[in-house]
Parts: structure tokens; C-alpha cells; sequence
């Protein structure tokens, strides 16, 4: 039997550096969903890019998060 896998769902999770305050770093989240199953690499990087220049707060980092549904097939 094999396993086949289909991407459900890709969404974009940044990581925002905010500075300091109160003497700890204030770092915060924000994802960004529905993108398309089908992205590359470089599209997402130059997306998250494109993004991070029209915030204010940091970009510290950007994970690409993909669920993906696995089956198995009957061959």
C-alpha cells in the first residue's frame, strides 16, 4: 500500500519584533491564509518580503505552514 498526499491548505506565519518594552523584547504573530497550494519558494519569500516593507513593526521571520491530508491507496 502506498501513502498519497494532498496539501489542504498554505498560509504564511511571520514573526513581528515590536522592541522593547518593560525590559523584554515583544514579539507577536500574525498568519496569512488561503494562499495557494501551488506556491513557490520564491513567490512566497518575495510575498512576505513585499509585506514586511508596508509594516511597521520588524519581520523577524517567515514560516511557510502547510497541512497536508495523508490517505492510504490501494495499488
Amino acid at each position: 500500500m502506498a501513502i498519497e498526499k494532498t496539501v489542504r491548505a498554505v498560509d504564511m506565519k511571520t514573526i513581528l519584533n515590536f522592541g522593547e518594552e518593560g525590559g523584554k523584547i515583544v514579539k507577536k504573530t500574525k498568519t496569512y491564509g488561503d494562499l495557494r497550494t501551488d506556491v513557490t519558494d520564491e513567490a512566497f519569500v518575495s510575498t512576505a518580503e513585499a509585506i514586511a516593507k508596508l509594516q511597521e513593526p520588524i519581520m523577524e521571520k517567515k514560516e511557510k505552514v502547510v497541512a497536508e491530508e495523508l490517505t492510504r491507496t490501494q495499488e
